[in-house]
């Protein structure tokens, strides 16, 4: 019996830190999505207007601008669970992720924006130093799994290579290359 509870607590805590990694990885695109997309649509004045605006804040009015997504989305998820309530599960919990994650996109532009001020406030950098904890706990959870996966992954590519007959490696080179431009990517 105290086996099965281990498990299930095991399973909890690594559902919840991919989850979180799942979060952060979104926090950390949706940032250079949105900075691109206001680049094509050569939007940078307005950024540029919008970080002029925060420059002129306190501390404590640049967290108001920072959470703002929070609210605006909050009719949304209402909408979600109002169709959560009428049998419309999979509408609700549709709309309720699509909410959550523009405020997450937005949230994350508006960071990188805020960061400078919002780390003025003592208890945002607690907060703040809790989060990067968290993720690198995540991380370090996630990871002999997710080392398994890509072992799974290069197995795959090597009978996939086996199979149509393409030249031993190829596949694999191919592979890591996009591996270590991800990596590149993620460190710049």
């Amino acid at each position: 019996m105290e086996d099965w509870k281990r498990r299930l607590k095991d399973a909890f805590w690594f559902t919840l830190a991919v989850l979180f990694l799942i979060e952060t990885w979104l926090w950390d695109h949706f940032s250079e999505w949105l900075h691109a997309l206001g680049r094509a649509l050569k939007l940078e004045h307005y950024v540029q207007q919008l970080k002029d605006f925060v420059a002129t804040l306190t501390p404590m009015k640049t967290l108001g601008v920072f959470i703002a997504p929070l609210f605006v989305i909050l009719p949304a998820k209402l909408v979600g669970f109002e169709l959560i309530a009428h049998g419309r599960f999979l509408s609700g919990l549709l709309t309720i992720l699509l909410a959550k994650t523009v405020a997450l996109g937005f949230m994350s532009f508006l960071f990188d924006i805020c960061r400078d001020k919002l780390m003025q406030m003592e208890r945002f950098r607690q907060l703040y130093t809790v989060i990067l904890a968290m993720r690198a706990w995540a991380s370090k959870l996630v990871a002999p799994y997710k080392q398994r996966v890509y072992a799974m992954a290069d197995a795959l590519c090597r009978r996939i290579e086996g199979f149509i007959g393409i030249e031993a490696g190829a596949l694999m080179r191919s592979v890591e290359r996009l591996r270590e431009l991800a990596r590149q990517k993620r460190s710049a």
